[in-house]
């Protein structure tokens, strides 16, 4: 799942040096056990900049500190931010990336010579997501949110640090099903992880009737993996991945099964990466058997070839697209969709 996080010093105004405070303290901290939780989860970050007024590095570092501490799992933090002709080189940079974090930094072109130049970026990056949490923040937060709760967007705003989130938080209450768990003055990584669960829950009554997609791949074809996202997103179609490395001999997830049989189609990027995976060959195996057992999802299995890896005898009746380049793989992903 895919989490857009928002938020900054409450009134923050992008390029006044506003002073950071001791009162701001549970806001970073809230944001360090958010980016933590969601790392927790298997979900994807985004983000916006490395600014230290927004929420934006915390998210970063709880990100990282998961990563550290859990070395064999593959976490994913996408960074969107606004360029144009003048400034192309300009992109937020964060120090000392764990090897197991893949950070994806994707432009949005925007006049950079604008004070609305996030706002552009955020919306750009609010079209992609499956859910907008909101903390703190100042006007670019207020107009972003307000938009995204008055247009039924998935939308949690944290309203206890104040900002521009406690102002939207009664225009996206009527969503709320149930009351919204606190992080706390003081907030913990039982409370996080409870805002993470809530926000999910948003994320997929908001989803609707949208084709859905699980994309199975190895590590070393996550660049591929990220392009094939992309194309599906603009497309409209609603994305799960497996970003969470399964140890060599330990079963698939209960969770990572759920997302399996909960799409519409699965996709394997198969390859030479994927064949000698550990677990990329699970995942496919389950599908497959998932819809012997007569379960109505996946509705399709679906082998995407990279390479010239030859996929197994059982795969041999499944739908397939050729791969192996930038023009074919674009062909194939907007036939598939088309034959939905």
């Amino acid at each position: 799942m895919r989490v857009f996080v928002v938020g900054s010093l409450p009134d923050h105004v992008p390029g006044l040096d506003q002073p950071i405070l001791s009162d701001h303290a549970p806001l970073f901290e809230a944001g360090r056990k958010l980016g933590w939780a969601l790392a927790a989860n298997g979900h994807r970050a985004v983000i916006g900049g490395s600014s230290p007024r927004t929420i934006d590095p915390y998210i970063f570092e709880g990100f990282s500190e998961y990563c550290r501490s859990h070395p064999n799992s593959q976490c994913h933090i996408e960074v969107q931010f606004p360029v144009d002709n003048t400034n192309a080189g300009y992109e937020p940079e964060f120090s000392d990336v764990p090897i197991n974090l893949h950070v994806i930094k994707v432009e949005n072109y925007a006049d950079t010579s604008s004070p609305h130049r996030w706002i552009v970026s955020h919306f750009a990056a609010l079209r992609e997501a499956d859910v907008l949490i909101l903390i703190g923040g100042g006007v670019s937060t207020r107009i972003l949110g307000s938009y995204a709760a008055s247009n039924l967007i998935p939308t949690l705003a944290i309203r206890e640090y104040g900002g521009a989130s406690a102002e939207v938080f009664p225009l996206a209450q009527h969503t709320y099903h149930e009351a919204v768990p606190r992080l706390g003055k003081i907030p913990t990584r039982e409370s996080a992880e409870r805002i993470v669960a809530f926000a999910t829950e948003l994320a997929v009554r908001g989803r609707g009737n949208i084709h859905s997609y699980f994309l199975s791949y190895s590590w070393g074809d996550c660049t591929t993996a990220d392009h094939v996202e992309v194309l599906l997103r603009r497309l409209g179609r609603a994305i799960f991945r497996d970003e969470e490395k399964v140890k060599i001999g330990h079963r698939l997830p209960n969770q990572l099964e759920a997302s399996i049989q909960e799409t519409d189609t699965f996709v394997a990027l198969w390859s030479r990466n994927y064949h000698a995976s550990a677990w990329c060959p699970s995942e496919l195996e389950f599908a497959l058997e998932s819809q012997k057992v007569g379960r109505r999802q996946p509705l399709r299995v679906v082998i995407i070839e990279l390479d010239e890896m030859r996929a197994p005898l059982q795969t041999a009746t499944l739908l397939r697209v050729k791969g192996n380049s930038r023009e074919l793989l674009d062909l194939g992903i907007r036939k598939l969709v088309e034959q939905e």
